[in-house]
């Protein structure tokens, strides 16, 4: 089948080109995508990455549209249902995709899919907080506006334990909080006298030295143990000493267990997530479930559609980091 997808190919700019899509081998679902997610951090790390080296990517992992048709060992897919995908490489930005089946979640009837799309990303936001093992009363800060850390504090404050802050530096960023009915703030939060810990959420990219140890002061001024949970691609050098005290640093790398498992994915095995953390597939479950129910508003985040065409110019207007934390992309014709 043919179609299209955007690739990172020896420029910062994606570009558009045709591709062949074949028939879903076992385990597999061939999807006719409506809309993909772009994901900027990612995705501009790759572009930047290809005009250095010369590399090639296909660009995207979010994506959203129907089943055209599934391959052996698919339970539980149909043509013509509406799912979101997940997978780098295999949910990629174009009009259609292939992707294992374990990587798809069935869209509930009446949820829109351009907001279904929004809960791949979600994954990575659920998988985060379980990280964090948040408790009732712990306060929560999430250092960075854009579309992960806007997606972290919503689950956080849907996971009903203490306050959530997000932190930016850019007041647009800041806004774009506050219209999701989060508390927003230039700086941490002044102490309080709580019963629960500090958990800090660091949601950020390039580097981040001082933000690190910000945040590690900030944390270990509460009662309980200090969490700092790193979900950004970012860099930052943690001076140890008996100063910093006992502090548990985590990194939330992709969506949950099983991700990039390509044995997992396609049915052929069983992986067990670490206790309190689930497998991709619940996670995106778990997402797409918060979405429905509105926990997570993809609605209220603003966030532009723009034509598969228009894609250079939207990703030029992401490397500016503008009040919207990411895209949409439309593959629809007409």
């Amino acid at each position: 089948m043919n179609g299209h997808q955007l690739v990172a190919a020896g420029s910062a700019e994606p570009r558009l080109e045709p591709v062949e899509r074949p028939a879903p081998g076992r385990g597999e679902l061939r999807i006719r995508a409506a809309y993909s997610l772009v994901s900027p951090g990612t995705e501009l790390h790759y572009l930047d990455r290809a005009a250095r080296t010369g590399e090639r990517f296909p660009l995207g992992y979010c994506s959203s549209g129907t089943v055209h048709d599934a391959g052996a060992h698919a339970p539980g897919f149909a043509p013509g249902q509406p799912v979101i995908a997940m997978g780098w490489g295999e949910a990629v930005h174009g009009d259609v995709v292939v992707v294992p089946y374990r990587q798809c979640v069935p869209v509930p009837p009446g949820l829109p899919l351009p907001s279904a799309v929004v809960a791949n990303l979600g994954a990575t936001a659920v998988h985060a907080v379980d990280r964090a093992g948040l408790t009732p009363h712990d306060e929560v800060a999430v250092v960075g506006a854009g579309a992960v850390g806007l997606l972290v504090a919503q689950t956080a404050a849907a996971a009903g334990g203490g306050p959530v802050t997000v932190l930016d530096r850019r007041d647009e960023r800041l806004d774009a909080a506050a219209a999701l009915g989060l508390a927003a703030a230039a700086e941490l939060p002044a102490t309080r006298a709580e019963t629960g810990g500090r958990v800090v959420f660091l949601c950020v990219t390039g580097a981040a030295d001082d933000t690190l140890a910000a945040a590690a002061r900030w944390a270990a001024a509460a009662p309980g143990r200090p969490r700092l949970i790193a979900v950004g691609r970012f860099t930052a050098t943690v001076r140890f000493s008996v100063e910093l005290g006992n502090v548990d640093i985590r990194y939330a790398a992709r969506c949950g267990a099983g991700y990039r498992d390509p044995q997992y994915a396609r049915g052929l095995r069983e992986v067990d997530p670490p206790p309190g953390e689930g497998t991709v597939t619940q996670n995106l479950t778990r997402a797409l479930d918060l979405v429905s129910a509105g926990a997570v508003a993809p609605a209220a985040m603003a966030l532009p559609v723009v034509r598969v065409e228009d894609a250079p110019a939207a990703y030029a207007e992401l490397r500016r980091r503008p009040r919207h934390a990411a895209v949409l992309i439309d593959h629809r014709e007409g």
